[in-house]
């Protein structure tokens, strides 16, 4: 049998399976061992990290346990907090990135922002950030139309000022790049050989187009996310609307099209998986896309590439990481990933809102 994964062309999203509130004043709600550990965990963690808010615990809400625990915190103001554990002291990187995004002016209440770090617990290595305010723009997208305009064009507003400031970050031009996709799409080829002509194809393509040495980013590199997906930017609603990004763990520099291209197939992905239609991810898309390309952003003929390589990632992720067993996702993303770089991406968009209407 022929095996792919020579060809060689880490999970990052975390699935969130259940939540557990835990009071102080209350113990013994749910296990007793296990909610008198997340308070002790949290007050620890306050305690190290941001010392003034430590006695002012009310509320722990656990969002993931485990190695890497996540916590909702409340204090007794009413205030909010979230709690992120990592395995190794990304997170001390992490609060940096934070504070140089937030020195040049990207931290609430600004209207761009990044939310507020509070602390880094040494012993726990856990950061302490605020909860940003809003709702996620994956919320935004069930909301009637013009909610979701709303919300593409003041996430690519965002965008587009993260990529115009002047910020000392790392170099991530190498994360995710060339090696991992063709691992990636190696991969996928193994397990699913009926598609693996049209996976290598996709992946040389891709390859071609991003790291090829004579396709460089002409306008040079910029201030990136990293994970621009819809769960990981919050925007508020009931007025001119303020956007604040969570979970910068791989910020850097990057070319322009990284973040637009990962957002535009993200889109298309939550959309699908929530609603099973394509229609309010299309229709979200493209509003973003326009947004962005009007107000001057760079190096846009290769996001189509960079939107095919997050669409094979998202089928890694799914199908290899955490072997949900989606098979018929396969072909559409695969069906998506090639139009994208047949058609570009107004076309892909275009073509795919069609066949969402020939279909209802």
């Amino acid at each position: 049998m022929t095996t792919h994964t020579q060809y060689q062309f880490p999970p990052s999203r975390t699935l969130v399976t259940r939540s557990e509130t835990v009071r102080p004043s209350l113990p013994g709600a749910g296990s007793a061992a296990a909610a008198a550990g997340s308070v002790q965990w949290a007050t620890e963690v306050l305690a190290e990290a941001a010392p003034a808010l430590a006695g002012a615990l009310a509320e722990v809400r656990m969002l993931r346990r485990g190695p890497e625990r996540l916590a909702l915190l409340k204090l007794s103001s009413g205030r909010e907090l979230v709690l992120k554990q990592y395995s190794d002291d990304r997170g001390a990187w992490t609060r940096r990135w934070l504070q140089l995004l937030a020195e040049e002016g990207f931290a609430p209440p600004a209207k761009f922002a990044v939310t507020r770090e509070r602390g880094w617990s040494v012993s726990h290595r856990t950061l302490v950030t605020d909860l940003a305010d809003g709702k996620n723009w994956a919320h935004w997208l069930q909301s009637p139309p013009a909610g979701r305009d709303t919300a593409a064009v003041a996430a690519a507003d965002w965008l587009v000022r993260l990529q115009s400031l002047q910020v000392t970050l790392p170099d991530r031009i190498a994360h995710r790049a060339g090696d991992e996709l063709c691992r990636q799409s190696g991969l996928l080829a193994d397990r699913y050989p009926l598609d693996a002509r049209r996976l290598l194809q996709i992946s040389e393509a891709v390859h071609r187009c991003l790291y090829h040495p004579r396709r460089a980013p002409v306008a040079g590199l910029v201030a990136s996310h990293g994970d621009l997906h819809p769960e990981n930017l919050f925007i508020s609603g009931g007025g001119p609307p303020a956007v604040t990004a969570i979970d910068v763990d791989t910020a850097g520099l990057r070319r322009a099209s990284y973040d637009v291209g990962y957002a535009l197939a993200q889109l298309l992905i939550v959309s699908w998986m929530r609603t099973g239609s394509f229609r309010a991810g299309v229709s979200v898309a493209l509003t973003f896309w326009d947004r962005w390309t009007g107000r001057g952003g760079t190096d846009a003929e290769a996001v189509p590439a960079e939107a095919a390589r997050a669409l094979v990632q998202s089928l890694h992720f799914e199908l290899i990481t955490y072997r949900t067993g989606r098979a018929d996702l396969v072909q559409r993303w695969l069906g998506i990933a090639e139009a994208m770089l047949d058609n570009g991406v107004r076309g892909a968009l275009e073509s795919l809102a069609a066949g969402q209407e020939a279909g209802s």
